[in-house]
């Protein structure tokens, strides 16, 4: 092909194309990142406010099958606030005071670009350093639970 500016040499396109599919993939591969960082935050907001009122007001633990009920009649285009994953909110929030949650974002950026390796190391070094292995397990069934993590084989 020549190139009169109206033809482009194939091979220079093809890797052209390459290169923007590479960047859509990656900004896809963020764009999910950070939308799961914040929805981890959500969660873990959401059942922080839920303990914060309890211990504020005396409430029982009424207040969580009340508040779901409250969630599907005033936003009822809203999912996933059931009574058992409100539970699991609090949990997660008693579990995890706001220092870790923080420890568990700046993981996530140190992983922008995973690797099955990146992501062993950063297991191990929070599992070593960080955490007790209990609470590790315990997040990854909430995150699981959440689809917020999916296991790759």
């Amino acid at each position: 092909m020549s190139n009169n500016g109206h033809n482009i040499e194939k091979t220079n396109f093809d890797a052209f194309i390459n290169a923007v599919g590479s960047e859509i993939q990656q900004a896809q591969v963020r764009l999910i990142t950070a939308a799961n960082a914040q929805m981890l935050f959500h969660y873990w907001k959401m059942g922080n406010y839920i303990l914060y009122h309890q211990q504020l007001h005396g409430w029982g633990s009424k207040t969580i099958k009340q508040l779901a009920k409250a969630i599907r009649l005033n936003f009822p285009e809203k999912k996933g606030y059931s009574e058992r994953n409100l539970t699991y909110m609090c949990q997660f929030a008693r579990t995890y005071p706001l220092r870790v949650l923080q420890n568990f974002i700046e993981t996530d950026a140190k992983l922008i670009a995973p690797s099955v390796k990146k992501i062993e190391d950063e297991v191990h070094y929070q599992n070593f350093y960080e955490f007790p292995k209990f609470r590790i397990k315990l997040l990854i069934l909430i995150l699981l639970h959440f689809n917020i993590v999916r296991i790759i084989y």
